[in-house]
């Protein structure tokens, strides 16, 4: 018995491991990169959201007050821990 289990594993992980490792050869820096950004949605919908309630507080008050000075400064901070990380993952794959 133990040996039906050894060898249907042994069938299932070699053939699974070259299919896996020949497609990993074959994407390219843009298509991780893509599959990373994807991978973090989130992230970027936050940054967008920023980004889109610092023009509009810029044009609601007609001046640079300090709302609009906060929220650019997080959207900053928000977009350069992402390129950070992005570039970390892009660099390691």
């Amino acid at each position: 018995m133990s040996g039906d289990t050894t060898r249907r594993a042994s069938e299932d992980v070699s053939l699974e491991n070259i299919r896996e490792a020949s497609d990993a050869v074959e994407k390219s820096t843009l298509a991780i990169t893509v599959e990373k950004t994807v991978e973090r949605w989130r992230t970027v919908s936050s940054i967008i959201v920023l980004a889109a309630t610092s023009v509009m507080l810029y044009r609601m008050d007609g001046y640079l007050s300090i709302d609009s000075q906060v929220f650019g400064g997080i959207t900053i901070l928000l977009l350069l821990y992402f390129l950070t990380t992005l570039r970390t993952d892009v660099s390691l794959e």
